[in-house]
């Protein structure tokens, strides 16, 4: 016995169908469970060209093998889809409950395609999973929604995914949320969700999770958390949550400012560590989790778990925003209609530059952070000018132009570091299957913060290949990005929760081998190395304050950067991957097939 389950739900939201099914042992050992489990699960017979909001896409939700064990900070639930913002693949981990109850309901997935003929919720126990109407939720926000879908299951110990106006309307990054505060952001998973009628999954477990070991898994788990004790250097990460991050961000010269004109910000003690620290109620942590790294806020219109840095620096920095309570207000408006808050301020900054530009008038400038907060209503529900909004940056770009300052990568707004104070930033943004994301890589830590020379590129696509393998391994595996647990380590504990003897390299391939095979999707979808590539203004301005200033970022450097990368990688010029990197990686033989026969007849 060990704790992979071996069960995924599938639900034909059309037909009504919903039957259990067998995960073969093979996918838990190729792939482990979350982030690996769900792209293979979500690859088995979707073809990479389907329309995201068609029913035929589907919505793959994972938990991981050491969720619901003793194991601390392993209790996330991923989800997995082909991205509407996109085109890509997209996968990210929700916290709280989630994860656990889902294993503790007996399963490791689900599996959701379809659409359902009216706007439905997905109830699943041990005993039964039913589709049930949720048409009197039309149109709710998702702090309502969890509190009526748990009436109306009558059981207040369901755990709710939440899906908020924004999805239901299909906005282009609209999100997903879990005991209120806690979001699933990025890639428009509201919008499949949306485009499905699915308004919630609610879950309820009573079952258990067993090991292979209870005392050895009980000494190794113990060990390790003494072993990765949070130290006084470190502490403030902890104690302080991610917005220490800005004063970080503004002493290195990378903390978005006016849509990443500038590197440094002159209000940033108005919205730093120190100043939500103020207003600070209480502090929670998730299921099984020593950390507790979120921070209830008490602002003068609206409470929130958070700010994180991401939103502050987006709907702060980024739009001329020094109000700590306006930044709370964007913050909680946007987990309840559903906003993704990186997506939603890199937006809103992008049509102030527009507006103050000349180039296009939405109405909107640098500054003006009451209309910020009635854009995001607006974004949301598609109304007037939100309706623009809601199409993404991208999208805006190609329409009305300002491309070189539509803060993007292959559609996603990218976070809140600027990459000309962290050039390895600028590889991981652009190599990450999912678009402009911090989460594959965070190479800032070793250059901006740490001993590396962040302005060059020399060994910087070694470091960002190193990284994106380990993480994608972590985040497989079910570790929470808090917790810096090395490879070896991971091993350890994969070993007393699933079995056998694992080593620290394998743990590596496994990390390599799921992103290659999200790399293969996005080719196979259309993407190749060309769309490899950073916003213009990375490029073409030199920012003017903080350590950076007056430094260029050629992008003959960057492109030669890519080129080693794709070396390290063992792909070719164009960054698709070799038929010989897959197969000594042990991707499957369907899937090289498959992928060969792509490359044969595109």
């Amino acid at each position: 016995m060990n704790s992979f389950i071996g069960k995924m739900l599938n639900v034909d939201l059309t037909s009504g169908k919903i039957e259990t099914v067998s995960i073969p042992t093979e996918w838990a050992e190729k792939y482990t469970g979350q982030k690996g489990l769900g792209t293979r699960i979500l690859m088995e017979d979707l073809d990479p060209k389907t329309d995201p909001l068609s029913p035929q896409n589907k919505i793959v939700m994972t938990s991981s093998i050491m969720a619901g064990t003793i194991v601390s900070c392993s209790a996330k639930l991923a989800i997995a889809t082909k991205s509407p913002q996109t085109g890509t693949i997209t996968d990210g981990s929700i916290g709280g409950h989630a994860g656990a109850e889902l294993k503790y309901a007996g399963y490791d997935a689900i599996c959701i395609s379809g659409k359902a003929e009216e706007l439905s919720y997905l109830y699943l126990d041990p005993d039964k999973a039913e589709i049930r109407s949720a048409a009197e939720l039309k149109g709710v926000g998702t702090f309502e929604t969890e509190i009526r879908i748990k009436e109306m299951a009558g059981d207040p110990q369901v755990k709710v995914l939440a899906n908020g106006p924004a999805g239901e309307n299909q906005v282009l990054f609209s999100c997903i949320s879990t005991e209120r505060y806690r979001q699933l952001g990025r890639g428009g998973i509201g919008a499949v969700m949306g485009s499905k009628n699915l308004k919630a999954v609610a879950i309820r477990g009573w079952l258990d999770v067993h090991v292979p070991d209870m005392k050895e898994c009980l000494k190794v788990a113990k060990e390790l958390h003494a072993a990765d004790k949070i130290d006084d250097a470190e502490y403030e990460i902890y104690t302080d949550g991610t917005p220490i991050l800005v004063d970080f961000s503004q002493e290195s010269g990378l903390l978005p400012t006016d849509n990443f004109q500038e590197g440094t910000f002159e209000g940033f003690e108005k919205i730093n560590s120190a100043s939500m620290k103020e207003v600070r109620a209480a502090k929670k942590a998730c299921f099984s989790c020593a950390i507790a790294c979120g921070n209830y806020l008490k602002g003068s219109k609206s409470d929130v778990e958070g700010p994180e840095y991401e939103t502050i620096a987006l709907c702060g920095s980024s739009i001329r925003n020094d109000s700590r309570d306006r930044i709370i207000e964007i913050n909680s408006i946007c987990d309840d209609v559903g906003l993704d808050t990186i997506s939603a301020g890199a937006v809103i900054a992008y049509m102030m530059e527009m507006t103050e530009k000349g180039l296009h008038d939405f109405g909107i400038r640098f500054g003006e952070t009451e209309k910020a907060v009635e854009m995001v209503r607006k974004i949301a529900f598609k109304e007037g000018v939100g309706a623009e909004g809601a199409m993404g940056t991208k999208k805006l770009a190609d329409k009305y132009g300002g491309a070189e300052f539509a803060m993007h990568v292959k559609g996603m707004e990218i976070p809140g570091y600027d990459p000309r104070g962290s050039w390895a930033m600028g590889l991981a943004y652009v190599s990450a299957p999912r678009g402009g994301c911090h989460m594959s890589a965070y190479p800032i830590e070793a250059e901006a913060w740490g001993d590396l020379d962040p302005y060059t590129y020399e060994g910087k696509a070694d470091l960002v290949v190193g990284l994106q393998n380990s993480q994608f391994a972590k985040f497989s595996m079910g570790v929470c990005d808090f917790w810096p647990v090395a490879s070896d380590n991971l091993a350890k504990l994969y070993s007393v929760t699933y079995g056998g003897k694992w080593t620290a390299e394998e743990v590596d391939i496994i990390g390599e081998r799921i992103f290659n095979l999200q790399r293969i999707f996005n080719i196979m979808a259309g993407f190749d190395g060309g769309d490899d590539k950073l916003p213009g203004r990375f490029h073409q301005e030199n920012l003017k304050s903080g350590p950076p200033k007056d430094i260029s970022m050629p992008e003959e450097a960057f492109m030669k950067s890519m080129q080693e990368y794709y070396r390290l990688r063992g792909w070719d010029d164009k960054g698709k991957p070799t038929l010989e990197k897959l197969k000594a990686l042990g991707v499957e033989d369907r899937f090289v097939q498959q992928y060969e026969t792509y490359l044969a007849t595109s």
